[in-house]
């Protein structure tokens, strides 16, 4: 049995190295990139493996850096919680410094307190952002752009990139399996860099 780190991004290009970071040695890591919090967790591909192995009796604890990575609303996140913890499952909050359930496989009232205004609190920022980004649209539209929102990626900028000395190395090592750290280390670059580059050579 392991612990299980889950790491989620709602965009591909968005930051994942400070996830990546906390990383520790014989942790099993699960990775849902691009990957709205909405999205019901058993119905994102490696919230789904998680849970699998929850149930097969293969993971002892799951950790995520914020609570906010299991879900974007309060019901979604109760939910995975809840269904973890049918299987006595603790989960550990790393940022927050919350474990939900003691060493006796119990649920105290100020750490059950504590996991609903976490909750609360991802989705009222979820909404605020939201909020934010429509607003700046509407503001962009008033004044006169056409386009809102990110360029289109194209063919020839994707293929630039791979392209290049780095990325090309970096392929290189993750196809001889060497892990995101010792490339890191190695190339003397972030781990966003790296998962970039997989994400570029997927397409």
């Amino acid at each position: 049995m392991s612990i299980a780190y889950y790491m989620r991004t709602s965009h591909y290009l968005q930051n994942i190295a400070t996830q990546v970071d906390k990383i520790e040695t014989g942790w099993k890591v699960y990775e849902d990139r691009g990957v709205t919090g909405r999205l019901a967790f058993e119905e994102r591909p490696a919230g789904k493996r998680l849970l699998d192995d929850v149930k097969k009796g293969k993971i002892t604890e799951v950790k995520v850096l914020r609570i906010d990575r299991l879900g974007r609303s309060v019901q979604n996140i109760l939910e995975t919680i809840n269904t973890i913890h049918q299987y006595n499952v603790p989960i550990n909050s790393i940022n927050e410094g919350v474990t939900t359930l003691d060493s006796k496989g119990k649920q105290t009232p100020v750490t059950g307190l504590l996991v609903n205004v976490l909750s609360s609190l991802s989705e009222f920022f979820y909404h605020q952002n939201r909020e934010k980004i429509l607003n700046g649209i509407e503001r962009a539209k008033l004044d006169g752009n056409k386009y809102c929102g990110r360029k289109p990626g194209s063919n020839e900028a994707i293929s630039k990139f791979k392209s290049k000395p780095k990325a090309k190395k970096i392929k290189e090592l993750l196809e001889q399996g060497v892990g995101i750290r010792p490339i890191c280390r190695t190339l003397d670059c972030s781990p966003n860099l790296v998962y970039k580059v997989k994400d570029a050579f997927k397409q």
